[in-house]
């Protein structure tokens, strides 16, 4: 998650323009240090067992600092699983600095999860629905036409649901490194059919002889439009003024609380 630091931490720093009208120059004065941190939230209940249930809690740095992780000790992290009949409570333990865990919390398909976070007299709150689970069924390699240069891209293939409203998210890694892309993907445009769309890595050109582990996530659309407008604002694609992307978080923190699915594929090109 180095690039939600890094796209925060530019977000979050003031820039303050001051441009001069009675003069033909324009005077910048850029203020790059942070006036006030935030927390931020990288939360997710999965149906994978060796991830389960992870909170990540950490603060925004100033400009200048480095993109290691600036967590945040001595929360009370809790999340609920709300499945009609039996709501259960389960406490996340702290196992490094900034890190809750809990790997008893195994997601369940269309349960309901709420996450709450105590910190310094803040409380945060979360809510996310486990989609029903759609398998990736395989994953190739090929040559796409991306920015006017051909380059070899991996492209998933799976078969989406009949019925609008599922959304995907895909995390590519490369011999592996974690490809820094974000890459998601709905069913506005394919609703009900198998769908090969590639996924356009501009983190470096793959080559033969590398090792690609592709994992899909089905997400619910608060966490889609948290992915998507993240995409939009790190590459430039934004419309309006980029501002902070639209969070699930309540309470004032930045950041995605996710209860996914987990399908994975591993290939190497050739």
């Amino acid at each position: 998650m180095k690039l939600l630091h890094n796209k925060i931490s530019l977000i979050i720093s003031i820039i303050t323009i001051i441009i001069s009208t009675t003069s033909c120059e324009k005077v910048i004065d850029l203020d790059l240090e942070s006036k006030s941190k935030k927390y931020v939230i990288e939360g997710e209940v999965s149906t994978n067992p060796t991830i389960a249930a992870q909170v990540k809690l950490s603060q925004t740095k100033n400009f200048s600092d480095d993109n290691s992780f600036n967590g945040v000790s001595g929360a009370v992290v809790t999340i609920t699983e709300y499945t009609g009949a039996l709501d259960i409570i389960y406490q996340l333990t702290e196992t490094t600095t900034g890190v809750y865990s809990n790997t008893s919390l195994v997601g369940k398909y269309g349960s309901n999860y709420k996450l709450n976070i105590q910190v310094n007299g803040n409380t945060f709150t979360a809510s996310s629905i486990m989609p029903n689970y759609v398998n990736l069924d395989t994953i190739t390699a090929e040559n796409f036409s991306f920015g006017g240069d051909n380059a070899m891209q991996i492209k998933p293939s799976y078969q989406d649901p009949v019925g609008l409203g599922n959304s995907y998210r895909f995390i590519e890694y490369r011999n592996g490194n974690l490809v820094k892309n974000i890459f998601v993907q709905n069913d506005a445009l394919s609703d009900g059919k198998i769908v090969t769309r590639p996924l356009l890595n501009r983190d470096g050109d793959l080559e033969s002889g590398d090792s690609v582990k592709v994992i899909m996530q089905c997400i619910d659309d608060n966490v889609y439009n948290y992915w998507f407008s993240l995409d939009q604002a790190a590459t430039g694609n934004s419309q309006t003024t980029p501002a902070n992307p639209t969070s699930n978080i309540n309470g004032g923190a930045i950041g995605v609380f996710s209860a996914n699915t987990y399908s994975v594929k591993t290939i190497k090109l050739k």
